[in-house]
C-alpha cells in the first residue's frame, strides 16, 4: 500500500543544527521540527543508534540518551517522535496528504491525541480519513458527505439483530441470551450486494435520524424517518469510492467488488424537474421588495440565478470582477463543485449578462478590482470553512424569501430550488426578458 516515508534530517543550514523530519510522498519532501538541537558528533552518535530497540548500553551520556528516547523510543508513553510519525503515515496511507499530516504530527505529546490504530480494511475508518484528507484540501462539502456516510453506517449496523449480524458480520448468534454486543468493525469483504440493498431498504425507512432535543413534559420522542433515495445514492457512491481505493491498494480483492453489473446499483434518485410558467417567472423578477431588506435580497439572488442559466448560490458568492467581461457583457466562472475534481482539464462556464443582471450587481457590489468579490458576501480573510458557513446562511436566508415571495403571488410550486430546475425555460424566454430589463 502506498504511503508516506519519515526519516530524520539534520540540518545544518544558518548553523541551525536542529533535528528534524523529512517525509516524503509521491516524490515530494517536506521537513517538520521536532524541537531538538543537537551538536554534529552528537548527530553522529544519534545516526549509530537509530532504527534500533535501545542505545548502546555503554553509554552512560544522560542527555544524549535523554534525546534518544525522545527520537526513537517505543516503551514510553508518548512513545518517541519517529515511531509516533511513522504510526500518522501508516494510518493515512495512500490518502496522506502534507497538511492532514502537520496537523496530527503536532498533536505530539497530548495523550489524547496519539493515532488510534486503524485497520486499512476498516470501511467506516476508512470513511472518516478520507473526510480528514478532504478537509485538509479544505473541501469541506465532500468531507462531510464521507462523514456522514459513516455515521449512517453505523447507525444501520447498530440497528442488526443477531440474526442480521450472523448474516451480514459473519458474528456468531449468541449462546446466552441477553449477551453484550462486541464491537463490530464493517470490513470491505461484508460489503456485499446483499448488505447495500438491505442498506438500501433501511435508509427508506430510517435513514434520516431523529435530532435530539431536550423533550417538554408529555413530548413524545422524536423518531428517525425515511432518507431519499437521492441521499442513498450520494453515500453508496462515497462507499464505493473507499472500496475502490481499498482494490487500488490491494487491501481488498476486486473479486469482491460490490457494485456494477451484477451486483447492487446505486440508485439515482427521482428528482423531476418542473419548470416555471413564464408568468410566474415575470412575477417573481416584478416583485418589489423593501429596498435593502433581506427578502429583497432573497429575490435578487433568485432572479440572478435564473438569468444566469441556474447558476447556484455558491459560484455567485465566488465571482469576481475578473471574472467580468464588460465589453463582452458577460462573465466567466468554474464551478466551485468541480474545481478541484478537474484540475487538468478545467471547464470555464460562460454567462451572458443581462440589463437586470447589471441592475443586481450594481446594488451590492463594493469595488470593482480584479480580486474583489462582485457580491460582497465573502472575503479573502475568510477560511474556507468561514466561507462555506456564509454560504450556506445566505441559501437558507434566500429559500426562506423566495419561498415567501412565492406566497405571495400565489405560486404552488416550491420554487427554493427553482433557479436551477427552470434553465429549460430560458431558451425562449431571455429575449423577452432582455427586453424587459432595458
Amino acid at each position: 500500500m502506498k504511503q508516506a516515508t519519515v526519516n530524520l534530517f539534520f540540518d545544518t543550514r544558518r548553523d541551525d543544527n536542529k533535528i528534524k523530519l523529512n517525509v516524503i510522498f509521491e516524490r515530494k519532501q517536506k521537513l517538520f521540527s521536532t524541537g531538538i538541537k543537537v551538536s554534529k558528533a552528537e548527530w553522529e552518535r544519534l545516526k549509530k543508534n537509530a532504527e534500533k530497540e535501545s542505545p548502546d548500553g555503554k553509554i552512560r551520556d544522560d542527555n544524549f540518551l535523554d534525546v534518544w528516547h525522545k527520537l526513537w523510543s517505543r516503551e514510553t508513553d508518548p512513545v518517541g517522535i519517529v515511531p509516533f510519525a511513522r504510526n500518522i503515515a501508516r494510518q493515512l496511507g495512500p490518502n496522506f496528504t502534507f497538511d492532514l499530516f502537520r496537523n496530527l504530527f503536532e498533536n505530539y505529546g497530548k495523550t489524547e491525541a496519539s493515532p488510534e490504530r486503524i485497520e486499512s480494511d476498516d470501511v467506516i475508518s476508512m470513511l472518516d480519513l478520507k473526510a480528514k484528507a478532504m478537509e485538509s484540501e479544505e473541501r469541506l462539502g465532500s468531507a462531510a458527505s464521507y462523514r456522514d456516510t459513516g455515521i449512517s453506517l453505523r447507525r444501520f449496523i447498530s440497528s442488526f439483530s443477531d440474526a442480521d449480524r450472523s448474516r451480514f458480520l459473519n458474528i456468531p448468534k449468541p449462546a446466552k441470551r441477553n449477551t453484550p454486543k462486541p464491537a463490530t468493525i464493517l470490513r470491505f469483504e461484508y460489503v456485499t450486494p446483499d448488505f447495500l440493498k438491505a442498506y438500501e431498504q433501511w435508509m427508506l425507512l430510517y435513514g434520516r435520524a431523529a435530532k435530539k432535543k431536550k423533550l417538554k413534559k408529555g413530548e413524545p420522542a422524536a423518531v428517525d424517518t425515511p432518507a431519499t433515495l437521492t441521499t442513498v445514492g450520494i453515500y453508496c457512491r462515497q462507499l464505493r469510492s473507499v472500496f475502490n481505493d481499498a482494490i487500488r491498494d490491494k487491501v481488498v480483492s476486486s473479486d469482491l467488488y460490490p457494485f456494477g453489473k451484477g451486483g447492487y446499483v446505486i440508485p439515482a434518485g427521482a428528482n423531476i424537474k418542473k419548470a416555471l410558467s413564464k408568468t410566474d417567472v415575470m412575477k417573481i423578477i416584478s416583485y418589489q421588495s423593501e429596498p435593502g431588506s433581506y427578502e429583497e435580497r432573497g429575490r435578487d439572488l433568485w432572479v440572478f440565478s435564473y438569468l444566469s442559466n441556474g447558476m447556484n448560490i455558491t459560484d455567485i458568492c465566488n465571482i469576481k470582477w475578473k471574472d467580468i467581461d464588460r465589453v463582452g457583457n458577460s462573465l466567466s466562472f468554474v464551478r466551485q463543485k468541480t474545481a478541484r475534481t478537474r484540475k487538468g482539464n478545467q471547464i470555464r462556464i460562460k454567462i451572458n449578462l443581462f440589463a437586470e443582471s447589471w441592475n443586481i450587481i450594481n446594488r451590492y457590489t463594493n469595488s470593482t478590482a480584479p480580486e474583489s468579490y462582485v457580491f460582497p458576501f465573502l472575503d479573502s480573510g475568510m477560511t474556507a470553512k468561514q466561507k462555506k458557513s456564509t454560504v450556506s446562511q445566505i441559501v437558507t436566508m434566500t429559500n426562506l424569501h423566495i419561498r415567501n415571495i412565492a406566497k405571495k403571488l400565489d405560486i404552488a410550486m416550491d420554487i427554493t430550488t427553482g433557479a436551477l430546475q427552470t434553465v429549460a425555460m430560458l431558451q425562449f424566454f431571455v429575449v423577452d426578458m432582455a427586453l424587459y430589463v432595458v
